[in-house]
Order: structure tokens, then sequence, then C-alpha cells
């Protein structure tokens, strides 16, 4: 036995060994301008494919440059919403009979819509507890007719793992891993799900939203703290709202805004379909195109104009809430620039380099002096690029003060530890931490689905997927003045928010 244990370590070690020469070796810029093909369809339809990898296995993410960001005040939480409503499925998928099924549809859309406008004029109108009442029984009775969950019963019978979706401010994307042998089998369904969806049991998924809502923001201080930083940080900008949607306005998102968003801003031009792994390329792209060229191209709506600047002075807000106290610094910034700028402006990347210095690990600023030394935080971590990176956005700090340290004794020390890196930021500590960030990318290599994903949002995001192979290469042209001067620009107290979470518990006085 004790052989056996012996020799499974070694083989352990010498694969662990072998990453590392395979890492060290690998320059991932040529890796990827070797390596990644793109093409784009007649409709406008982004594609990039990665032969890589020994496992007959695809990774696939469908991504559109679409989120909250794109909403107007009447469709608040509508990209969110509209995500959960693609799974519901198409004509074909999802129900038992869509000829029948299809009039309670309508009936339901129909009741529901009056319910809501009563509510809106007056939500004491005698008339809305029998429509509510009527919409129930039609719910009942459509829920004969529809299959719950039909893709995910679908994948998986078909070997599909991490089979999800995701909404940001920035993008939606719809992801999933499959054996290489179902990629005309994915593009068949996926091209569907895209082409002809169902927006069946809106009603009740929309209150399946008040309650995720519930969950994620008004029952935790950290996402009340949050959407509170968010909407005081940002005047006019829509990333001030919170992707799920206000409170208020989640009950009356309609059924033909949903339709209306989705057709406005679900249009090949702003779709990305990234596809990792062990493939035949010149194939794949065949029958990619197969499926997805049956869709139309659409036009673009004008994107959004507005330009949030830098504050005029600065902002607070304290959000009571019965829960440990925790406070969000932040400072606005410019986000990357476009490609035609070729990374001359390279103040987003400086502030990803000073983030790493400040709280990237256990030999991080922030953690040797906040947490170990001084002994004033649980926790303290610093994000640049919050909340979005489509539009000028914000260098945050998160913390939580340790029990009994106040929210403004921490407020401080993280000042302090900021401006030291003016005084005291070597080469060294500046070369350990690029290098850390390459390091970070190189690993990030071994997976499709971390290179599916990598590839898919700076396509998305940034319209150009190349800016991932050239982000080392831009960071190690960054010097200890290039630090200085962005934290000279941005952080200052002029340009800052502060949200404190007070905590409301009897005995607290924080």
């Amino acid at each position: 036995m004790k052989k056996r244990i012996n020799k499974i370590v070694l083989i352990f070690a010498i694969l662990f060994l072998s990453t590392l020469t395979f890492a060290k070796s690998l320059d991932p810029a040529d890796y990827l301008k070797n390596r990644v093909v793109e093409k784009k369809l007649k409709n406008g339809i982004t594609v990039l494919m990665l032969d890589r990898g020994y496992s007959p296995t695809l990774s696939f993410e469908i991504s559109f440059r679409v989120g909250s960001v794109d909403e107007s005040y009447e469709t608040i939480g509508t990209a969110h919403f509209l995500e959960h409503m693609l799974f519901k499925g198409t004509d074909r998928l999802g129900t038992k009979d869509f000829k029948k099924e299809k009039k309670f549809l309508q009936k339901i859309e129909a009741v529901g819509n009056t319910i809501d406008t009563l509510k809106i004029k007056n939500s004491k109108n005698i008339l809305i507890p029998q429509l509510e009442k009527k919409l129930k029984q039609l719910q009942k009775e459509h829920s004969k007719y529809v299959v719950s969950s039909p893709y995910d019963m679908f994948y998986t019978k078909n070997g599909g793992i991490h089979f999800n979706a995701s909404t940001s401010k920035d993008k939606t994307g719809y992801y999933i891993s499959l054996p290489s042998s179902k990629l005309d089998l994915w593009a068949q369904i996926e091209s569907e799900r895209l082409r002809k969806p169902i927006f069946r049991e809106f009603y009740l998924e929309r209150g399946n939203v008040q309650e995720e809502r519930l969950m994620r923001y008004d029952s935790q201080g950290s996402g009340l703290l949050y959407e509170a930083f968010n909407s005081l940080a940002f005047d006019s900008h829509p990333y001030r709202h919170p992707t799920i949607g206000w409170k208020s306005n989640i009950p009356f998102l309609s059924i033909s805004n949903l339709r209306k968003f989705y057709f406005e801003n679900y249009t090949p031009n702003r779709m990305t379909i990234t596809i990792v792994g062990k493939q035949n390329t010149d194939n794949t792209y065949k029958i990619v195109k197969r499926y997805f060229g049956k869709i139309k191209s659409r036009p673009d709506k004008t994107r959004i104009a507005i330009t949030e600047r830098m504050n005029r002075g600065e902002k607070r807000v304290v959000v009571p809430f019965k829960s440990s106290s925790s406070l969000i610094l932040g400072w606005h910034k410019p986000t990357y620039k476009t490609k035609g700028d070729n990374f001359k402006n390279k103040e987003d990347f400086v502030f990803d380099l000073l983030s790493e210095i400040l709280s990237a690990g256990k030999t991080s600023r922030f953690y040797r002096s906040l947490v170990l030394k001084q002994k004033l935080a649980s926790s303290v971590q610093s994000w640049n690029g919050s909340p979005g990176a489509r539009y000028n956005n914000m260098f945050t700090v998160f913390a939580s003060p340790r029990k009994g340290v106040s929210n403004q004794k921490l407020e401080k020390a993280i000042y302090n530890e900021i401006y030291k890196v003016l005084d005291n930021l070597t080469q060294e500590e500046l070369d350990l931490a690029t290098n850390r960030m390459e390091s970070d990318q190189l690993f990030s290599l071994s997976d499709n689905r971390g290179i599916a994903s990598t590839l898919s949002y700076y396509q998305t995001v940034f319209k150009d997927w190349h800016y991932v192979s050239r982000y080392v290469e831009t960071m190690k042209t960054i010097k200890i003045e290039d630090i200085k001067n962005v934290i000279k620009k941005y952080c200052v107290e002029d340009n800052r928010v502060v949200a404190y979470l007070k905590d409301t518990r009897k005995g607290s006085s924080k």
C-alpha cells in the first residue's frame, strides 16, 4: 500500500512539474494569436474558435453586448429577467402541445397586463382580486402543457455540464460544456432558442425574480450597501441601477417591453459565439454558419450618450441594517480605451496593477497592514472596474472592520495605505505584482471553459479579443511614476464616494 501511495504522489509531482514547465515556456499572446480562429457571419455574428486539448469536449459560450446598462427607466431589470425567460423553450422544446398552449399564453398575457395597469392606476381597485383569481386558474390550466426546465433535461441527457447563464451591467452570456460529438445538436438547439423563444410562465417567473431580489439585496446588508453605493456614485449613467432591478419596478415589468428589449438588443452584430476544445475549426464554422446564419440581421439601436464624470465633491451615504458593519470606498476613473488607441492610454491598466499591489493575496499591503499588523479589518479588497467596463467606472475598496473597530477608523487607515504607495513603492514590488498577473493569465490557458469565458468577455465587452493577448505586454510597460500619477489624479477627496453599512443591532455603536 505504501509503495502504491508513493507512486501516486510521484505521478502527481511529475504532472505538476510538467504543467509548470509548459506554463513558463508558453507565451499567451503568441498562443492565442496563432490558435484562435475568428470568423464573421453575414448577419454580423462574431465566431471565435480554438482547437485545443486531447479530450473530445467543447466549451461553448454565446454572449451578447447587452446588460442592465442598456435599459431605460421603464425597463430596469429586463436584461436579467430576459436571461431567465430564455430558458423557457421554444414552440417545440418546453411544450407538450404548443397549439393548445398558445391559447392560454394569449389569455394569461391579456389578464396579466390588465392587472398591472389597474394596480398602477389604483392598487385598491375592486376588480384586481377577481382578475388575480382568474390569472391563477389560467396558469394552472396552462401548466398542463408546460415541460419545466427543458434545456436542463435535454443537455443532461447529452452529457452537458456547467449549463448556466449570467447577466451583468455590460453583457449577458449563456454557456455549457458538451462532448465534441454534440456540436451539431448544440448549434441546432441554441440557434432555435434565439430565433423562436417562447416567453412562457412570464408572471410566475417575475415572482421568482422578486424572491431573488429579496434574498440577494433586501435581506442582505452587503447587497443593500452596494446598491446604495452605485446609485450615489452615478448621478445620471445607468450604471447606477441594480442589474436585477429596483424593488418597486420588478412587479410591473411587462412582457411587451421584454419582447421589444429582446428584438432591439439581442441583435447578431452584438453577439459572439465562442467554442474552445477538441475540434476541426473548419467543420465547426460550417455547422455554426448553417444554423446561426438563419438569424436575421437587425439594425442596432442608438447607444448611450451619457458620460459620468469625476465628482465635484465627496459623496457619502449611511445604510442602517441589522448586520456587521462594512464600508465601500470608490473613485471615478476612465475605463479601457478602444483598440484604436493602441493602448497608449494606460490608466485603466495602471489601476489593475495598483489593485494587485494593494490587495492580491496574503502578501498584499492591505492584508499585511490592516488585517495582520494593525488588526483593524477582518477583510479588505480592492477592485478596478466597478460596476462595469464598457463605460467609465470606478476603482473601489470593500472592507469590513473587526469587532470593536469603527468604519471611520478603518476608512482612514485604508487611505493611509493607498497614499503610502506614493512614498515607498519599489521596482521589486512592482515587478512581483506584474509577474503574478502574468502567472494568473498563463494558468488560465489550461482550461477550455476558462479560455472560452475570457475570449468571450473581451470580444463582447471590449469588441476585441486581442485585448487579452496584449494585456500582460502592456502591464510590463507600467512604471512606478504611472502608479503615483493615477493616485494623485483620481484618488482624491473631491472625487471620492463613501458608503457605510451601519450595524443597528442592539448594543452596537458602529
